[in-house]
């Protein structure tokens, strides 16, 4: 995730190009000066020192970056802003997205109220000299502080009561990490795990309108499968609690339960939940696997099409456990059966 600093007649300018973060995505660069080139100075303590300058980006659709204007939360507010000069130097870097405003609290520079469903990554750089003719910067990649919670529903492969549809409605998980979580800047700090509260800010709901189609290769009978997805922030191994709305066949369930797995919600992780409808019951598989883009390659070529897996939810191999389950599902023709 490279940084390249352009030569003008007066010093290099910071501009970035070919990020692989998402399109839209904003990152705030702040870059600390350590002395002239040839010195040795200390690296910066990115958690206390000011940096000398910073600027803020959007990552276009190429992946490239564009400068711009962000408000503190990182939400970009304008095209345009200005560039800004360096001069000659060694510097250290740190870069945070979405290009959220590092606050000083307590002696400390922070990034503050950070919700659920915001994926916040940090990088840095340590040590780089910039001179008119070196001005290449290049970020260690960039680290996911959060976790990626991914829900599906599907059939168990040995249901035998027949039906053409099933999807879910909503899913809600409550008594887990409390929103507005606090990261302090460095390379190898994490946000503090919470869990267990009793409050609104430690339930995440997915409503009907943030669950899509899967793809169609993971969905062969056409039924309508669904899923959502979204990122948490880290809790404790604290017990937790889920609630699921189901449809089959244009009847209702909610099932609600406990979970006492010691689930963490680990940064960097891909938590995969799967409610597997068998008959009148069901059971919530979980999968956990790192949080990266998943390449799915195909030996057969020239062979009859293969229906393209979901990467969200077909994740490769890895070890499956049951986290809660409902030996008998109460359909309802009306919304809110239990």
């Amino acid at each position: 995730m490279p940084v390249v600093l352009t030569r003008t007649d007066e010093a290099p300018v910071p501009v970035l190009e070919l990020v692989p973060l998402p399109e839209g995505a904003t990152v705030r660069i702040r870059a600390y000066f350590r002395g002239k080139v040839g010195s040795q100075p200390s690296p910066a303590d990115f958690s206390t020192a000011a940096p000398s300058f910073e600027a803020t980006y959007e990552v276009e659709a190429d992946g490239s970056l564009s400068p711009c204007q962000v408000d503190d939360e990182g939400v970009k507010t304008a095209d345009e802003t200005e560039k800004l000069i360096v001069r000659s130097g060694v510097y250290d870097f740190y870069a945070v997205s979405p290009a959220r405003a590092l606050v000083k609290s307590q002696g400390t520079y922070r990034i503050t109220d950070i919700p659920h469903k915001e994926d916040v990554m940090t990088s840095f750089a340590r040590g780089v000299t910039i001179t008119g003719s070196t001005h290449r910067v290049r970020l260690e990649t960039f680290r996911r502080r959060c976790a990626l919670v991914v829900f599906t529903v599907a059939p168990s492969k040995d249901n035998v009561l027949p039906f053409s549809k099933l999807s879910a409605t909503c899913l809600t998980i409550s008594r887990i990490s409390s929103s507005g979580a606090t990261l302090a800047a460095g390379e190898n700090t994490a946000i503090p795990a919470t869990g267990g509260a009793d409050d609104e800010n430690a339930v995440v709901t997915f409503g009907e309108d943030e669950f899509e189609a899967v793809e169609a290769g993971a969905d062969p009978d056409g039924a309508g499968l669904n899923k959502t997805k979204g990122v948490l922030l880290p809790k404790t191994d604290a017990p937790f609690d889920v609630e699921i709305g189901v449809q089959r066949d244009g009847e209702t369930a909610t099932l609600r339960a406990t979970i006492d797995k010691k689930i963490l919600f680990c940064e960097g992780q891909r938590y995969l939940f799967t409610l597997r409808v068998k008959n009148n019951e069901s059971r919530l598989q979980m999968q956990v696997q790192a949080w990266n883009d998943y390449v799915f390659t195909f030996p057969n070529v020239g062979a009859p099409d293969v229906p393209y897996p979901d990467p969200d939810i077909t994740t490769g191999t890895g070890t499956e456990i049951t986290v809660a389950s409902w030996k008998e599902i109460v359909w309802s023709s009306e919304a809110g059966g239990e």
